[in-house]
């Protein structure tokens, strides 16, 4: 294995961690209920992208999946969509949103931490590829799917939800497309190598933390309503 190969997914992991400090000392300075979720949310992205690193470098073994299918896979969008939530649901409706999901993340984690994993195909994966979804059994890929499928309607309603009652339209229009662009990111690995993965990545999250510093220095002093959608 090569250090080089780990440079993408460690970029990665450092600018999600900035921004999750970030996210964390708005919410420090003016508590709103997305702004903790949220910064939970990107510390399971640094997780996440911390662990490919590792695996990238020094080759996958099952503790380094598990927490890159858990933290990334399956929680990540989870707890940003939960965080969105307070934004485009009343705010009774967006506390069960959640408790729901805090229940799902310890079912997931509970599900991940316990389902067989194939040490074979992880002996296999070299270089900037991930380990297929296959490498891991039981019920963790339920889990991903249903997460990732929900905290994604969420994250795109709370933008769209700020959008149409004319808050803050400028900052969540960014995080909105910061968002897309780090779901698209995906698809580049079809016209290229892994590393567009990782590049696709950062480039959302770069967005995504213009939209949040723009919406944080414009709500701060004032009311702590931008950052519930960052």
């Amino acid at each position: 294995m090569s250090a080089n190969s780990a440079i993408f997914p460690l970029l990665t992991a450092l600018l999600a961690g900035v921004l999750a400090a970030r996210m964390g000392g708005s919410a420090t300075r003016a508590f709103g209920p997305a702004k903790p979720l949220w910064a939970v949310g990107l510390l399971l992205f640094a997780a996440a992208s911390a662990a490919a690193a590792y695996g990238s470098a020094d080759g996958w073994g099952p503790i380094s999946f598990r927490i890159y299918y858990l933290a990334g896979a399956c929680l990540c969008v989870a707890v940003l969509g939960a965080g969105s939530a307070f934004l485009a649901l009343p705010r009774p409706l967006a506390l069960v949103v959640l408790g729901m999901t805090l229940t799902a993340v310890i079912a997931a984690t509970v599900t991940v931490l316990i389902a067989p994993v194939d040490v074979a195909q992880l002996a296999g994966v070299t270089g900037l590829k991930a380990p297929p979804n296959g490498t891991i059994g039981g019920h963790a890929a339920i889990w991903a799917i249903t997460l990732n499928s929900v905290g994604t309607l969420l994250l795109v309603a709370g933008g769209l939800a700020s959008i149409v009652r004319r808050r803050r339209i400028g900052p969540n229009v960014v995080i909105l497309a910061g968002v897309v662009v780090i779901a698209l990111a995906g698809t580049l690995t079809r016209v290229g190598g892994a590393e567009l993965l990782y590049l696709g990545q950062m480039a959302g999250l770069l967005v995504l933390g213009t939209g949040m510093e723009w919406a944080n220095r414009g709500g701060e002093a004032t009311r702590p309503l931008a950052p519930q959608s960052a």
